[in-house]
C-alpha cells in the first residue's frame, strides 16, 4: 500500500437501525475507486447512553441492538 488513505465515518447524529453500516457498505466500491483503502467506524455495540450513544460508554460489548435492554 503505497499511499494509504483513511476515512472517518463519524458523525453526531447517527441514523438508527443500522443505517450507517449499510451506506458505509454500499459506498465501499465507489471509496476504492478514489482511493480510499481504510475506514475507521465508530463501536458497533449497545452504550449506555442507550439511543444517544456513540459507543464510548460501553453498557454491553456483545449487544449490537438485537436485545431489548437500556
Amino acid at each position: 500500500m503505497k499511499n494509504p488513505t483513511l476515512l472517518q465515518c463519524f458523525h453526531w447524529y447517527y441514523p438508527t437501525g443500522g443505517e450507517l453500516w449499510r451506506e458505509v457498505e454500499a459506498l465501499a466500491p465507489n471509496l476504492n475507486e478514489i482511493g480510499i483503502n481504510m475506514i475507521w467506524l465508530p463501536p458497533a455495540y449497545k452504550g449506555a447512553s442507550g439511543g444517544y450513544s456513540v459507543g464510548y460508554d460501553c453498557y454491553d460489548l456483545f449487544d449490537l441492538g438485537e436485545f431489548d435492554q437500556k
